[in-house]
């Protein structure tokens, strides 16, 4: 059934979108040089980077059947929160056990991140608009964020502060959407637990 949204909703799930791809454009840039640095073994990250590739596919049958049973809000909320996680655990230093654990994770909900963002789109716009406008989103938030890493990283900074900031932008997605849920919830529960 067709539901009104306010015109600004697609737009805040959008802003969501350039947040979140700020967050993984920036980890995917840097992961690897990160490991690098912190003297990982360069054949042992490579074999990572390729096997946890295979979560992808994992991540798209298990988004799909956790959305069925609870929705998208709740679900994108949850491995949103989780990716930050995830994220700022690199920013207190990189090992061989924690960065398994964060790019087997990392690819796991990023596709579920992707998966419930543009359902969230299709579900607030049927005019199919916004769904157009999502690779801009998320081409401009793959810009931008490996820009600021790699500013952060001239400065100085180091990886773990540009890990801190892929948290950050991650956290900004996820009150995005918190408080769009929460609003959602009082005025159109309908769209709020959509599936």
């Amino acid at each position: 059934e067709r539901i009104h949204v306010p015109a600004y909703i697609p737009w805040l799930v959008l802003g969501a979108i350039f947040f979140t791809y700020i967050n993984i454009g920036s980890y995917w840039t840097y992961i690897e040089l990160a490991a690098l640095d912190a003297g990982i073994d360069a054949r042992y990250v490579g074999r990572l980077l390729v096997w946890t590739s295979f979560f992808s596919l994992i991540g798209c049958a298990v988004a799909t059947v956790i959305s069925n049973r609870f929705g998208l809000a709740r679900p994108l909320l949850l491995a949103l929160i989780s990716m930050a996680g995830i994220v700022g655990m690199l920013s207190f230093g990189i090992n061989d056990i924690n960065i398994l654990v964060s790019m087997f994770s990392f690819n796991l909900l990023w596709i579920f991140v992707d998966v419930y963002q543009m359902s969230t789109v299709a579900n607030v716009d049927h005019s199919g608009a916004f769904a157009s406008l999502m690779p801009g989103a998320q081409g401009l938030g793959q810009i931008v964020g490996p820009n600021i890493a790699a500013s952060m990283l001239g400065a100085g900074l180091g990886y773990g502060k540009v890990f801190l900031m892929c948290t950050t932008a991650a956290l900004a997605g996820f009150t995005i959407y918190g408080l769009m849920y929460l609003w959602l919830r009082k005025t159109l529960p309908a769209l709020a637990e959509a599936t």
